[in-house]
């Protein structure tokens, strides 16, 4: 029963799920996307480092203190958040997108996201303060599918 499966990955699948979002539309663009810290090797080494080193990002912080660079950098007081220019940006294009994708999509039509469920939650992300993450897969999905045909 479990014959022919894909090997289990060393990168995290999070990672993997990101690559395979963007680099078809990078690749589309003519740009051929490289990310050394997602390398498995990489990726082991770190796992295997002690956890003082990896806990807050030590050693990556550490690195840019020997860099010379200012310890603001290094450690910020508030962490980067993206969560405004995220929301303005699924409200003006992933909305939209969204829209279309309930006039025509592959996983409603395959029955991978109920139509009526899908219209419901589009329409209540229109009040909602923030859209809901359950749409942002559906879209990220949708256009992942997109992609690919």
């Amino acid at each position: 029963m479990n014959e022919h499966l894909a090997p289990i990955p060393v990168l995290p699948v999070p990672t993997l799920m990101a690559f395979g979002m963007h680099n078809p539309g990078f690749l589309r663009a003519g740009i051929w996307p490289v990310s050394p810290l997602a390398h498995p090797r990489i990726v082991r080494f770190m796992e295997q480092l002690p956890h003082e080193h990896k806990r807050g990002k030590a050693l990556f912080r550490e690195r840019i203190r020997r860099a010379g660079l200012p310890g603001w950098v290094a450690a910020p007081t508030e962490p980067e958040n993206f969560l405004a220019v995220l929301e303005k940006g699924l409200r003006s294009y992933g909305l939209p997108v969204l829209d279309d994708m309930l006039k025509e999509s592959i996983l409603v039509d395959l029955g991978y996201v109920g139509g009526k469920a899908l219209a419901k939650a589009r329409r209540n992300a229109d009040s909602a303060p923030v859209v809901p993450d359950l749409l942002c897969d559906v879209l990220a999905l949708d256009i992942g599918l997109r992609s690919l045909m």
